[in-house]
């Protein structure tokens, strides 16, 4: 209970920073989202919620990369926006038009993004710090290793229809159509970010993990830098299979050197 108490005391401080800092650079860049107080307050629920959320898991679990990958994300968009030129403000008939970057608020209201990946980078320290030994004592309030296979899919899949589902509505604000290529986009998604998640929880297989640094790279610049035509998310499918093939090469290479299976990983 006591750990429970800290855990949402350390968790409501980020999320409290969070939204303080968003408001004041909001301020700063006299953005027209502050002029409604409706926007004002889903912009407090937006920012307190992805301050609060990777702070909470981080601070229960003794996982590092949600709190630490918010940190990232979150240092990185102040960074950005203090040192880009101020934006500036216009109407175009009903409509508000910017010229000059909008970096701050890209992070706001993208803040489903960086929970869904953040789960998945959460789920990959997981396997790997219980998978292989590496500070696993410290961790607290998370299962054992080997997962049952309907753990795997609760835990992988969870995570994996997350990623999805946040590139989908990334895409749809884009105002593609989100009866047909949303729906592609959201199944090979989810699919580029099982095959590696399956290959770590199951046998404790890293190199898709590694190989899937693109889609996050893809991800985080359709969110800053978007591109208007997310089209080549589509590759994602694609690139599923490329994931597949390399977790089956680095599980033939692990069983040819001498059957090693990845330390606490004791095969499917």
């Amino acid at each position: 209970m006591r750990r429970s108490s800290t855990a949402l005391g350390i968790a409501a401080l980020g999320g409290l920073v969070n939204a303080g800092t968003v408001l004041a650079l909001y301020a700063r860049g006299d953005y027209p989202a502050l002029e409604s107080t409706g926007w004002i307050a889903v912009l407090v629920t937006m920012t307190v919620v992805l301050g609060f959320l990777p702070v909470f898991v981080s601070a229960y679990t003794r996982l590092l990369t949600p709190a630490v990958g918010w940190i990232a994300v979150f240092a990185g968009t102040v960074v950005l926006e203090v040192r880009s030129p101020m934006p500036e403000w216009g109407r175009l008939g009903e409509y508000v038009v910017v010229d000059g970057p909008t970096y701050v608020s890209s992070y706001a209201t993208a803040w489903y993004v960086w929970l869904a990946l953040l789960s998945f980078v959460g789920v990959v320290e997981f396997a790997v710090r219980r998978g292989y030994g590496i500070g696993d004592g410290r961790l607290r309030n998370l299962p054992t290793l080997p997962l049952s296979r309907r753990s795997r899919r609760l835990i992988g899949g969870g995570a994996a229809c997350l990623v999805g589902l946040a590139t989908t509505l990334l895409v749809v604000r884009t105002g593609i159509d989100p009866t047909v290529t949303a729906v592609v986009v959201f199944l090979f998604t989810v699919a580029v970010t099982a095959v590696p998640l399956a290959a770590v929880l199951g046998e404790g297989i890293v190199t898709p993990t590694v190989l899937f640094t693109p889609v996050l790279y893809a991800l985080v610049y359709e969110v800053f830098l978007t591109t208007g035509s997310p089209v080549y998310l589509l590759l994602f499918g694609p690139y599923a299979l490329v994931l597949v093939a390399v977790w089956k090469l680095e599980a033939g290479l692990r069983a040819r050197l001498g059957g090693w299976n990845g330390g606490r990983f004791t095969g499917r």
